[in-house]
């Protein structure tokens, strides 16, 4: 699950608050275990605080902008996939790219076509799955 921008920004600044007492440890202390536990300590917050990053970039990367498009059933039906055109679907009013997504070759998926509003199909199918949150939102079916 997809944390919230607030949530996630809370948790860097703690791990950042974490990694300066590790900072000063390593520093200040002469005991090598000790100064050695903290730089392991240390390089975990850094992997932490990579992977915060990552989440939320992708947490921005997912809000739907007022840029983004308000697209009709029939302008999504441009959107199948063919003739050089990217491939999009809608769910629950919001249209989601399967371009370059795997399960969505060719534009299609298990008979679903691409340019169409899948709600139905999608609540019968995969309904409490959380796979819309690896595709990008491009906009909203109006």
């Amino acid at each position: 699950m997809i944390e919230s921008g607030k949530s996630i920004c809370q948790r860097m600044k703690q791990i950042s608050e974490e990694a300066e007492k590790d900072i000063k440890t390593i520093f200040m202390q002469s005991c090598i275990y000790t100064r050695s536990s903290a730089l392991y300590e240390l390089g975990a917050k850094i992997v932490e605080l990579e992977e915060l990053c990552e989440g939320l970039i992708e947490y921005e990367d997912r809000q739907v902008q007022p840029t983004q498009l308000s697209i009709t059933a029939e302008e999504l039906s441009k959107y199948s996939g063919k003739n050089g055109m990217p491939a999009y679907v809608a769910v629950n009013g919001i249209v989601y790219n399967v371009t370059n997504n795997a399960a969505w070759a060719a534009a299609t998926h298990f008979g679903l076509t691409a340019g169409k509003d899948l709600t139905g199909e999608f609540a019968s199918c995969h309904a409490g799955q959380s796979i819309l949150e690896k595709l990008m939102i491009v906009g909203k079916l109006i």
